[in-house]
């Protein structure tokens, strides 16, 4: 059974139990963000700057896009329905794994965070598949690895499995 959000009032109303203004402060933030990251990679020498731009321009685009789309359903009476979010907990869960990630790539380099992220993020919010999330995060990683390490010839943060790295080399 499909519960479905009480009309608003008028243009611009935003109906009970809509997320309407949470969607309108993400894509907010999002496309500030995108504007940021501009911004700074303007100062980028040459041709380093063309990708933080690149990516800057594709997060402001989709915050923009996102923004817009809210504001027109807003104007027609019909914001999006439904909760900012649906299971509180596994948000703060999400956001805290996360910023767990961040700092652990920072203390033990990319790889073994990234994989641990990779399965114990969706197990957190409730995807018991275990195989199948160890295999596409070890496949993300390595991925990545070959892409920024022997491709573009980027360093990653060092880690206890780097030694296993220049054995690709």
């Amino acid at each position: 059974m499909e519960v479905k959000a009480a009309a608003p009032a008028g243009p611009g109303a935003q109906a009970p139990g809509s997320r309407s203004l949470a969607e309108i402060v993400f894509a907010g933030a999002l496309a500030a963000g995108g504007v940021a990251v501009i911004a700074t990679s303007w100062r980028y020498p040459g041709e380093s700057a063309t990708y933080p731009m690149v990516i800057g321009a594709g997060v402001a685009g989709l915050g923009g896009w996102i923004l817009l789309r809210e504001l027109l359903r807003r104007r027609r009476g019909k914001p999006t329905a439904g909760h900012f979010a649906e299971h509180a907990p596994r948000l703060a869960i999400g956001l805290a794994a996360l910023v767990a990630y961040f700092v652990a790539v920072s203390w033990i380099g990319f790889i073994l965070p990234s994989v641990a992220l990779g399965v114990l993020l969706p197990a957190a919010v409730g995807f018991r598949r275990w195989g199948l999330s160890l295999t596409v995060a070890v496949v993300s990683v390595v991925l990545i690895l070959l892409i920024f390490v022997l491709a573009l010839e980027r360093p990653i943060p060092t880690d206890i499995l780097s030694p296993l790295g220049r054995l690709l080399r």
